[in-house]
């Protein structure tokens, strides 16, 4: 069964992009793209007899050259919210077309009709039609289009979560972008309810970020001791701090078995216990005069934990330095000091993941240097001072360069909570976190997506850290087991 899909001829790459991510990629549905001299996009179904259309509204991609980037093509808050409609099939038809469970309020639609208000579909003659552009809404956010048109960054060469509209209209812990999909498929269901939707699963993606390997072994006297009084003083942990005195020791001798940060087994055990496939990425070559630099990735205890890392089952990527987002070259140093030290070690991966330090990142420029360094997948695209959907999605996908107006073969695999988020940025405690953490698990179940996380391996040196880690991964795999809504 193919759709066939008119679309306005302009803004080709961009259509094409936004129509193959969705429904091809997340609903695996064949289409067929026709060009045409039109206004607004209408899918109808080869060959049906009934000759239904799905009418969509066409605003964003519409956008004239001259605003194309700038400000004045920006959504203007408050966005219009529709709701459900009362004729939808939800209670019958859900299970058998394999129809996510959408939230009863109201949803925010980024482009609109002026003046709409109500329900997202509406009957026609000859089908359905909506007032929200939806493939524009979307588009907007998957490509992260808002960062490239505003200038406001942090002290980290970072645009901020309260810089996004998101966050100014209140939708960044909704999956805007999964919740249109679902409002699509459902309207493409209702028309032709032989159309059968790409099944997809909930998944927990535990990654951890390996900024300090050691907190003790290779690191200086003075490091050490603010460290120790830290631990008495701020944290009041005795035992963490005889902890490190003891790893003082065994530093002498080349021991970082009991080394506070190499938690590296906990982490590992922690996601095996509900199978669970973690990804680690590893800083590699910086050098001892850099900003950030915390290691050596050619040390032989780096090697040894890349090579336990990989004997059991988990996954080795890049964390490229603080100085890379913006220069391909360092990337690519950087990148093959890594395949390098893991060849060292006794293996080669298939494929490659990358997240830069602190979550550096400059669209497009970050993705282009990725996919030009040979990574396969990307997961930086989270917020540093919130948790949330950056890109309104829960969903790998594949992401488009704004400036070249072309889709990129490398995959985003949005981040959505960070340890040090949460507990440090948000201030909330271990408890809270986990709280927090479930709802943003929860929603992404409600959407069978990806709840990627990270959690670095510095940041669970006491007991009460630890424990608070273990129940995490154990609240948010509940989910996986469990029936989905709908």
């Amino acid at each position: 069964m193919t759709l066939i899909v008119r679309s306005p001829r302009d803004r080709a790459a961009e259509r094409k992009y936004i129509l193959d991510v969705i429904l091809a990629d997340w609903l695996g549905l064949s289409y067929h793209l026709v060009a045409e001299d039109r206004r607004g996009t209408v899918i109808q179904l080869a060959g049906d007899p009934q000759a239904y259309e799905l009418a969509l509204t066409d605003l964003f991609l519409a956008t004239s050259p001259g605003d194309w980037l700038t400000e004045r093509s920006m959504p203007k808050p408050p966005l219009v919210r529709l709701t459900m409609q009362p004729f939808w099939p939800v209670q019958v038809a859900p299970r058998a077309a394999q129809a996510h469970t959408l939230p009863a309020e109201p949803i925010p639609v980024l482009f609109c009709d002026p003046g709409a208000n109500g329900s997202v579909w509406r009957r026609t003659p000859t089908g359905l039609t909506t007032p929200a552009d939806l493939l524009g809404s979307a588009f907007f956010l998957l490509t992260r289009y808002e960062e490239v048109v505003r200038t406001i960054r942090d002290r980290h060469d970072r645009f901020p979560a309260s810089a996004s509209l998101a966050a100014e209209d209140a939708f960044l812990e909704r999956p805007v972008v999964d919740e249109y999909v679902d409002h699509l498929w459902m309207a493409l269901h209702y028309l032709w309810p032989s159309l059968v939707r790409r099944p997809t699963t909930f998944r927990l993606r535990p990654t951890h970020d390996v900024d300090s390997l050691f907190a003790v072994f290779g690191q200086s006297a003075l490091t050490v001791a603010r460290a120790l009084v830290g631990d008495v003083l701020r944290r009041r942990d005795p035992g963490l701090a005889a902890r490190r005195v003891r790893s003082i020791f065994d530093a002498v001798s080349g021991r970082v078995d009991r080394d506070p940060f190499n938690t590296f087994d906990l982490l590992m055990d922690a996601s095996e216990r509900h199978g669970l496939q973690a990804v680690f990425y590893f800083m590699a070559g910086n050098s001892p005069g850099d900003f950030d630099f915390r290691y050596q990735i050619f040390d032989g205890p780096v090697v040894a934990l890349l090579r336990r890392i990989h004997e059991r089952g988990h996954e080795v990527g890049l964390h490229a330095s603080y100085l890379s987002h913006r220069s391909e070259e360092r990337t690519i140093v950087e990148f093959g000091a890594l395949k390098e030290a893991c060849r060292m070690a006794g293996f080669e991966q298939s494929t490659w993941g990358v997240r830069q330090h602190y979550l550096r990142f400059a669209t497009p420029e970050t993705w282009r240097i990725h996919e030009a360094a040979g990574f396969e997948h990307d997961s930086t695209l989270g917020f540093a001072d919130n948790v949330g959907f950056r890109a309104g999605t829960c969903r790998e996908f594949p992401v488009f360069d704004l400036v070249e107006s072309r889709r990129l073969r490398l995959r985003e695999r949005p981040l959505l909570m960070m340890d040090k988020t949460m507990l440090q940025d948000l201030a909330l405690d271990p408890d809270q976190a986990v709280a927090r953490a479930r709802l943003i698990g929860e929603t992404c179940r409600r959407h069978r997506g990806d709840a990627v996380m990270l959690y670095h391996n510095s940041s669970l040196p006491g007991a009460r850290m630890r424990a608070h880690y273990d129940h995490l991964v154990d609240e948010l795999a509940e989910a996986i087991n469990a029936d989905a809504p709908g």
